[in-house]
């Protein structure tokens, strides 16, 4: 009866190993659910208007007084030109 005992806390013990090797050979632990690092290359430029950073790739690009300025959104671009011919 202890050595059923024994020999089944050994093969639990081993199938425990295995799949933490497993899961760690593939990047991912036991139990981590949490954002993935970010990627890097991709510079982050920040919206002058609402000062929300986002990658240059998704950002709206505008040429201003010989400028370009980059915004997060079409939205903030036209609120911006619109500021700009107010003040």
């Amino acid at each position: 009866m202890i050595i059923r005992l024994i020999i089944g806390i050994i093969v639990i013990y081993l199938l425990y190993t295995l799949l933490r090797k497993g899961f760690s050979a593939t990047g991912r632990t036991l139990g981590a659910t949490g954002p993935k690092p970010p990627v890097a290359g991709e510079d982050l430029i920040e919206d002058p208007l609402c000062h929300t950073y986002v990658p240059v790739s998704h950002a709206c690009r505008a040429s201003i007084e010989g400028k370009t300025v980059y915004f997060c959104s079409q939205k903030c671009l036209e609120q911006y030109k619109k500021q700009k011919k107010e003040g």
